[in-house]
């Protein structure tokens, strides 16, 4: 079996349980990162980088975490040209990290309804309380991500919120069709998804959260092996 496939399954698996800190795991030049931000994690991140040149950074079953570490990973993540690719749940600093990538996909999937970005105001994490200081800061870093292709209007309705629960989440075009392609989810509606509003007239390709709608296969991110060398040219001339 592909390696790649058992380390995402180990990811979705052990997620079924609260998980202390950011898992990170490698896999050739893939690094495959699950679970909650801890403020080291932006440390932690660069010494993984440090073991061998990454392309890949896959983010799997994230609800987010410390704000400061995700922007950190973020940074070296957009300066080293990473790619980043995204399986299950990836929110708010979670999703900060992904948007860091030079080219961002969604991992192929049977079931695409899983996978969802989720984008909200920054907040206290344990007061709970908007920081309304560190939106404009954000807002400004996402227009700058999607090339100001997330219209204002609706990145402004992601960031003003007026709970640390309401969030904004972007599915595959299609991909969960009882419920919209984008949603905004309050505190009073996430417990019944059917009531949160559905928004119309965008996607998360066309306002640049995914820079192409091509699906990414596990198995592409698998260093190919190299061609066996020819026998017949192989060596010297006769």
């Amino acid at each position: 079996m592909n390696p790649l496939f058992t380390l995402l399954a180990a990811a979705m698996i052990s997620y079924t349980a609260p998980v202390a800190a950011m898992t990170m795991l490698r896999s050739n030049d893939t690094l495959i990162l699950y679970g909650k931000v801890e403020a080291d994690d932006a440390q932690r991140f660069r010494r993984n980088l440090s073991g061998g040149e990454v392309h890949n950074v896959v983010l799997t079953e994230s609800q987010g975490g410390d704000l400061n570490a995700a922007y950190g990973i973020a940074q070296l993540i957009s300066g080293r040209k990473i790619n980043t690719a995204v399986q299950g749940n990836c929110f708010s600093s979670c999703a900060i990290m992904f948007m860091a990538g030079k080219e961002r996909r969604m991992l192929a999937s049977k079931d695409l309804t899983r996978t969802n970005l989720g984008f909200h105001g920054p907040h206290n994490k344990e007061t709970r309380e908007i920081s309304n200081d560190a939106i404009p800061k954000l807002r400004e870093w996402l227009l700058k991500a999607t090339e100001g292709k997330f219209p204002e209007s609706l990145l402004d309705q992601a960031m003003y919120i007026k709970s640390a629960s309401d969030m904004m989440f972007f599915y595959y075009p299609g991909a969960n069709k009882k419920r919209g392609n984008i949603r905004f989810c309050t505190e009073g509606t996430l417990a019944n998804p059917r009531k949160c509003e559905t928004i119309e007239g965008h996607d998360i390709i066309s306002v640049g959260i995914l820079t192409t709608a091509e699906l990414l296969k596990v198995e592409d991110l698998e260093p190919q092996a190299a061609a066996p060398a020819n026998k017949e040219t192989e060596g010297e001339t006769k």
